[in-house]
């Protein structure tokens, strides 16, 4: 059985990127786990469930194979999956194809925020939104309700 990330898995070779997650999400209480490659990352989902995952264009190989690989596996198919990319329609429908959110460069803590289904004023509660029981986002989930994609 795979242990439960209470928190976000960057997959990133940029490590400011890694350090920004980090000082965004922490006054939030959600770590993040990041990894440089992909290849680090999918090892360590083996074991691991992450309330949500973004993907950097940026990696070793095609972010969006991962992300097809990811939602292959049933365990991970409720997690949210964001890809980073630059602006570009191109990528966005290849996002929409893959059944992941295209989230743009650059991160700000906004998007981040509205991905992981956090609002402004609010801290991270352990899979709730932290207004009570109305889930954040388009799609009607906060963390651990199988959306919060903004």
């Amino acid at each position: 059985m795979a242990a439960s990330f209470d928190g976000l898995l960057l997959v990133s070779p940029h490590e400011p990127l890694w350090v920004y997650a980090e000082l965004a999400l922490e006054p939030k209480g959600l770590p993040v786990r990041y990894f440089a490659s992909a290849k680090e990352a999918l090892f360590w989902l083996r074991d691991h469930t992450p309330k949500a995952i973004l993907l950097d264009t940026d990696l070793d190989v095609d972010p969006f194979a991962v992300a097809s690989r990811i939602r292959h596996v049933r365990r991970l198919k409720e997690v949210p999956v964001a890809v980073l990319i630059p602006p570009s329609e191109k990528l966005r429908t290849t996002a929409e194809v893959v059944r992941v959110q295209a989230m743009e460069k650059p991160l700000t803590r906004e998007k981040l925020y509205r991905f992981l289904g956090l609002a402004w004023g609010f801290g991270y509660t352990g899979g709730r939104a932290a207004c009570g029981d109305t889930p954040l986002g388009p799609l009607g989930g906060g963390f651990g309700r199988g959306g919060g994609v903004g």
